[in-house]
């Protein structure tokens, strides 16, 4: 079971992973995965210098370099594995043209199996025009059923999580489209010091 009754009664989910989106664009073989930018090491490292081989660098430059290679090779790995995805998928479609008529039952059983297996994949593939976005998302899959999903104002669908994520936060940033949430999020962050500020960033409206 994904999740669990806590001692206050109530049902919360188990830590799960993060997971980087993925960023494709459906007219090439263009895939990239959600990574930091070059920018954000400047900004954490600044002017430090780091010597490598008897050869004073930028810590910045270093650790951009160490991380950019990381990012390759995983991105590699990705376009590897969803290409195999894809050519199975097309070969199992294809094999399924020949019993839709003949055995219906099965036909709608690998339907079924298809996009169970597909699902969470769904979630994580992103248009590569939001490349920008960079972002990295946990996925939960459950019935409206289950005890730990919850509804408020008969509007917003979610669960409790088991790790306490306000430990981990040090900035929120907020949509222009999500603006009205920003005092309530400033509550509930009231006992941590987090920063609360509306992003600059265009965003879809929708």
């Amino acid at each position: 079971m994904n999740a669990e009754k806590s001692v206050d009664g109530k049902f919360r989910i188990n830590k799960q992973p993060v997971m980087r989106c993925v960023y494709i664009d459906p007219t090439s073989d263009y895939i990239q995965l959600a990574h930091r930018n070059r920018l954000t090491f400047f900004r954490e490292f600044g002017d430090e210098t780091i010597a490598v081989q008897d050869k004073i660098l930028s810590k910045a430059e270093h650790e951009w370099e160490n991380y950019k290679k990381y990012i390759d090779e995983k991105t590699t790995d990705f376009s590897d594995a969803f290409r195999a995805l894809k050519n199975n998928y097309e070969l199992i479609i294809e094999e399924k043209k020949g019993i839709t008529n003949s055995d219906l039952e099965s036909s709608n059983k690998i339907d079924t199996l298809i996009n169970e297996i597909l699902l969470p994949l769904k979630y994580l593939i992103k248009q590569s025009a939001f490349q920008e976005e960079q972002e990295c998302r946990m996925i939960y899959v459950t019935s409206l059923n289950a005890p730990e999903v919850k509804m408020v104002n008969k509007k917003f669908l979610f669960v409790e999580y088991e790790a306490d994520v306000k430990e981990s936060l040090d900035e929120v940033y907020i949509a222009p489209a999500a603006r009205d949430y920003q005092m309530y999020l400033a509550w509930l962050l009231r006992d941590k010091d987090v920063k609360i500020e509306l992003s600059n960033n265009p965003y879809r409206q929708t």
